[in-house]
């Protein structure tokens, strides 16, 4: 599962130089006036290493994009995947299964030696297992006079449904959520880089939820502000999770009102950050985030690395182009076992099969 490395200083200057950088950083938490002028270090994704930078944050995003996705009108107009017209059901896009090849310096990897292909979310080794759930087309023509018709029919896609839960939804009763016809809950796990930043009912949820028997996936929302923090904000994920079974994948959730300074390179490197390290841990990673954050502030190249998990409300589809394995379609569910309302999913991908078959997310 190796992706990328960090670079290590060997020279006792450059320790020197770290520590003293370290320690004239500030780091403010949740706040909605952070300092982030001085010196300070980021994680450079494409070289794996750390460099010193001088300036603070000087691009910043139109507020607007830190807005939810819950009105159609207010989105940008992208190409909608297919419908089935018997149905009406939306067809994910498949283009998923591809092979990425990281590129490397000579300084890096001698000539001699063969660079290893990327398997960060294993495409190419999923393939077959995927070709029994993901879509099947059987495409037909009709022509007029004046015009030509394709009918694409849908055959053999499954839909999961699942929830979204976090310490907000109290005590679940998660036999009835398993009875309510519920397959699969994503359980927020923590938030932000301190150890006192665990959810405080992630523990009784997992446990609870397993024993129901619904397969369960985590998330965990990001302050961060920048790639050390990103970095400090995967460990704690990493510390919290280390030992329980995931049969979903594990979810960084980037879409805090406090990071819309942040430039669109600066949001791609913290998720890069925190997904790259936790896939080096062994778990299947998938991005969440508004279809708007997912779309602008976001470099697409990320989703050639990682699944996605898209969130918009109040709409008959996402307005995400690219593929994806999930779908956050309401904030106002009612379901069995929970009181209030909570968010609902819907999952495209047997991930159990794949994480089961490749030994991920803490299966051995």
């Amino acid at each position: 599962m190796s992706l990328r490395g960090l670079k290590i200083f060997s020279a006792a200057t450059a320790v020197s130089v770290l520590l003293s950088c370290f320690s004239a950083v500030a780091i403010a938490q949740e706040s909605n006036d952070i300092d982030m002028h001085g010196a300070y270090l980021e994680y450079d994704v494409q070289n794996g290493e750390y460099n010193i930078i001088e300036n603070g944050i000087s691009e910043k995003a139109d507020d607007s994009l830190f807005t939810s996705d819950n009105e159609e009108t207010a989105l940008p107009a992208v190409t909608a995947p297919p419908v089935n017209e018997e149905t009406a059901a939306t067809v994910v896009p498949t283009d998923v299964v591809r092979v990425v090849v990281t590129t490397v310096t000579e300084e890096e990897v001698s000539p001699a030696k063969t660079v290893p292909e990327y398997e960060g979310r294993y495409r190419v080794k999923a393939l077959s297992e995927r070709e029994a759930f993901m879509n099947s087309y059987t495409t037909t023509a009709a022509t007029t006079t004046t015009t030509t018709t394709t009918t694409v029919k849908f055959v053999s896609k499954k839909t999961y449904e699942g929830i979204d839960v976090s310490r907000y939804q109290g005590d679940i009763d998660w036999k009835k959520v398993k009875a309510s016809g519920i397959d699969f809950v994503m359980i927020r796990a923590g938030y932000g880089m301190e150890d006192d930043q665990v959810d405080l009912k992630f523990h009784d949820n997992i446990k609870g939820a397993q024993v129901a028997g619904l397969d369960c996936g985590i998330y965990w929302y990001s302050y961060a502000m920048n790639t050390k923090e990103a970095l400090r904000e995967a460990k704690l994920c990493h510390k919290t999770i280390d030992g329980y079974k995931l049969t979903y994948p594990v979810a960084f959730d980037i879409e805090d009102p406090s990071q819309k300074s942040l430039s669109k390179k600066e949001m791609t490197d913290i998720v890069d950050t925190f997904c790259g390290y936790m896939e080096k841990q062994g778990y299947y990673v998938t991005i969440y985030s508004y279809a708007s954050i997912l779309n602008d502030r976001l470099n697409s190249s990320l989703y050639d690395k990682y699944d996605v998990w898209v969130a918009h409300t109040g709409v008959s589809k996402p307005s995400f182009s690219r593929s994806y394995g999930m779908w956050q379609y309401s904030w106002k569910g009612s379901i069995k076992g929970i009181k209030g309302d909570v968010d609902q999913d819907h999952s495209y991908v047997s991930y159990p099969e794949i994480i089961r078959k490749y030994k991920l997310n803490g299966f051995k």
